[in-house]
């Protein structure tokens, strides 16, 4: 019997180890996957040039991992608070960050099919509550998950309808929401209030509300993206279904990675990690990599130098600056 002894001793620590979860995150260069292999519009032609989405890969740490990564050079460390709203569980997360990727899809949508000159249309469903701030107005009677559909009686037409709609709201004014939970609809009453103490803004106190629609194309389209998450790939689906949607190859043959979120009018928004998406652009042999100008192309420079890459990092501000890149590229 005591022969068993060490061994289940081992056992359980290696089970611990490599099992036990802790409070941080871990995150490290993920993929680069070519946007053709995502994104397909009716009737277009795939051309020889490569347009690249980058991630980020993810794991929640347990003792084992937490170690190794203090010895991989673009793993980074980061606390659970750092990515949960309070209240919010892991599951919530992931399903914030797919609406993300849904969001990003839709953007992509509307502004290359509006580039191309195509026709597209948007069929808006309501705001989706990411999380409850504690002491706030909501707080016990909205949950995280939640999906706002009207305002007094007034359907929410648009993100910026409803932040309008809420703001012009004098502190302790009482509003009627109607609500899907679980896909069953509910009404409640909230009296919104100052954001701060120092703040005459008011609103229902709850976290980073995101836009839920359908978009409606022609030709149609079609996304094939799974597992993965977030808002980051905006900008280079926008490349991709502009270039599907329009005469020749936008990449004249080249291989163009990049990063970036779209967002009303075509403009190009910061994204985390881009010191780590250099690496996974390098590692799938990049020519050219799009990052969002300012702070993320100068947190991205450093990474350039430490792999000795001869990739060319290329700061952007919208897809237009993108598009206009590309299209005096001469063909490889």
């Amino acid at each position: 019997m005591k022969a068993w002894k060490p061994a289940l001793a081992a056992i359980l620590a290696a089970m611990i180890a490599f099992f036990v979860p802790l409070p941080y995150f871990i995150s490290y260069p993920g993929d680069a996957t070519s946007t053709e292999q995502l994104i397909d519009v009716e009737g277009a032609t795939k051309e020889p040039g490569d347009l690249m989405m980058l991630t980020i890969a993810q794991r929640r740490a347990t003792p084992y991992f937490l170690v190794e990564s203090l010895f991989l050079p673009f793993a980074e460390r980061s606390s659970v608070s750092d990515y949960l709203y309070d209240g919010e569980s892991d599951n919530q997360y992931e399903k914030r960050q797919k609406l993300y990727m849904e969001e990003a899809q839709h953007n992509a949508t509307i502004e290359g099919y509006e580039l191309a000159g195509e026709k597209v249309a948007v069929d808006f469903k309501g705001i989706y509550v990411s999380g409850v701030i504690p002491g706030g107005p909501a707080e016990g009677k909205l949950k995280a998950g939640d999906q706002l559909v009207s305002v007094d009686g007034k359907s929410i037409t648009s993100l910026n309808d409803f932040m309008k709609t809420i703001s012009a709201k004098k502190a302790g004014t009482q509003v009627d929401l109607t609500l899907l939970r679980n896909k069953k609809e509910q009404k409640m009453t909230v009296a919104v209030n100052r954001l701060t103490k120092e703040s005459e803004r008011v609103g229902l106190g709850i976290y980073e509300p995101l836009p839920m629609s359908a978009v409606q194309t022609n030709p149609d389209i079609d996304f094939n993206v799974e597992d993965v998450g977030g808002p980051s790939a905006g900008m280079m689906f926008t490349l991709e279904i502009y270039d599907q949607l329009t005469d020749g190859d936008l990449a004249k043959g080249y291989k163009i990675a990049g990063t970036g979120t779209i967002e009303e009018g075509g403009k190009v928004g910061p994204i985390g990690g881009a010191w780590q998406k250099v690496v996974a652009a390098d590692e799938a042999d990049a020519e050219i990599m799009f990052v969002p100008a300012g702070a993320n192309y100068q947190e991205a420079k450093p990474s350039i130098k430490k792999i000795e890459t001869k990739m060319k990092l290329v700061p952007i501000k919208t897809v237009e600056e993108a598009i206009d890149y590309l299209e005096a590229l001469p063909e490889k």
